[in-house]
Order: structure tokens, then sequence, then C-alpha cells
């Protein structure tokens, strides 16, 4: 992949990480969001079969992880294709207000070991935001509970850019300040997207829900996330 955009001359050594942009996706690569999503899921395949007297069946852990991360319509379409759009809305909302309902329970989805890999990272220097397929909703839910404001400049949710696709509008972003370096860091196929067609950087995070082969063009690879700080150090220090 040509990371001309990315990589400045390719020569300086020790690069000053103030000009360099990580990009986080959010659901498998900061959170290990099947905690709260799963429980979600299947209570809502249950009001399904009792209320709207849908036949579906509780997922497997892997169906449910390959929905994470893609837009609600792509998710229907594979779980309930038949579910009128009204009702698909309005399930969409209760997933959501359920797994905010365990969050403020007690339930604690983010990695183990995240918030410290990302106290590393900012005490670096380098410049962080979150771009996230999600609904404005739930990334101010997020935003606030999690107090993200303390490491990222920004949360970003497609759904405020009209759903355009993560690419597009990391396309925007770039845009506006085409001097920095940026990496983007993900667990999806989209995440890949956006970083091959803005020819960046990107970091494939392997402990995350994408499936066998998904990642394949990856830069790098995390196994977990306390492995980026040095992953992402040898890729912009050149």
């Amino acid at each position: 992949m040509d990371k001309s955009m990315g990589i400045k001359n390719g020569e300086r050594k020790n690069q000053d990480k103030s000009k360099v942009m990580l990009v986080f996706d959010y659901d498998g690569t900061i959170q290990e969001t099947i905690k709260i999503y799963a429980p979600a899921i299947f209570d809502i395949a249950k009001r399904l079969r009792t209320i709207y007297d849908v036949p579906v069946e509780n997922p497997s852990y892997a169906r449910m992880e390959s929905w994470l991360g893609l837009k609600n319509e792509e998710m229907w379409a594979d779980f309930a294709p038949a579910l009128p759009t009204a009702a698909k809305a309005a399930a969409s909302a209760r997933v959501g207000a359920y797994m905010r309902t365990l969050v403020r329970d007690g339930a604690d989805p983010w990695y183990s070991g995240a918030r410290d890999t990302l106290d590393e990272l900012k005490k670096q220097g380098y410049r962080m935001m979150i771009l996230s397929n999600s609904d404005h909703e739930y990334a101010e839910f997020n935003r606030k509970r999690f107090d993200t404001d303390k490491w990222f400049e920004r949360y970003i949710d497609c759904e405020s850019w009209d759903w355009q696709s993560k690419a597009d509008v990391l396309s925007s972003i770039i845009s506006n300040e085409p001097d920095l370096t940026y990496v983007m860091i993900g667990d999806r196929f989209n995440d890949q997207e956006a970083a091959v067609r803005n020819k960046i950087l990107f970091v494939a995070c392997e402990y995350g829900y994408g499936k066998s082969g998904e990642l394949d063009e990856a830069d790098a690879r995390a196994y977990s996330i306390a492995e980026l700080p040095e992953i992402i150090t040898r890729l912009t220090d050149y």
C-alpha cells in the first residue's frame, strides 16, 4: 500500500509525535463490546419472538461479533430481514438502551489495559481521535461515561456525517490537516478500507472482532491492546 500521505519522505528519525494523529475505531479496538452487546441481543431476540412473532433464534457469539462495526441496517439485514423498518428502529433503540443500562449498573466493557495504553500514548505526545461507525447517541454516551476526552480530541460517529463510510469521513478529516501522519487502528474491514483508500498506515487489532483474512493489508498487527504503543512507535519513528 502506498503510504505517501502518511509517511513524510521516509527519512526522518524520532518524529515529533504531536504531528502524528492516531485514529482509533471504538468497538473491538478499545471496548470489548460483546460483553454488553450479547445480553442486549438475547433480550431483543426474545421480544421479537413474543411481541412481533418473528421466528428468530438466539444468534451465536461468532455471528454477533460479526455485526460489531457494521451499520444498524447491515446488522438487521442479516438478523431479521423481514422485520418492518419501524420495528427495526425500535429494536435498535432497545438494544442501545439495554447496553447503556448495563454500563450504568456497573459493567465496564473496556479491554483490560485499555486505559493504561491510552495513558502511555498520551504521555508520549501522540494526538488521538475516535472514528466509530455508530450513531450519535451511542458515541455521546460512551464519550461522557468513559471520559474519553481525557485522551481523544474528537469522538466522531458516522451518523453525524450522514452515515458516510469511514473512508470518506477520514478523507474529509485528513483534508483539513493534511500535514499530519495518520495511523488507523481498528479490527474490521471498514477500518482497513479507511486506511487503504486514504493511503495511511493501518494497525490491525487481531484481538477484536474481525474474521481470519479480513485485515490482510495491515502494516502491523496487535494481539492485545497493550502492544499498541510499541507498534505505533515502530511504525512512526523512521
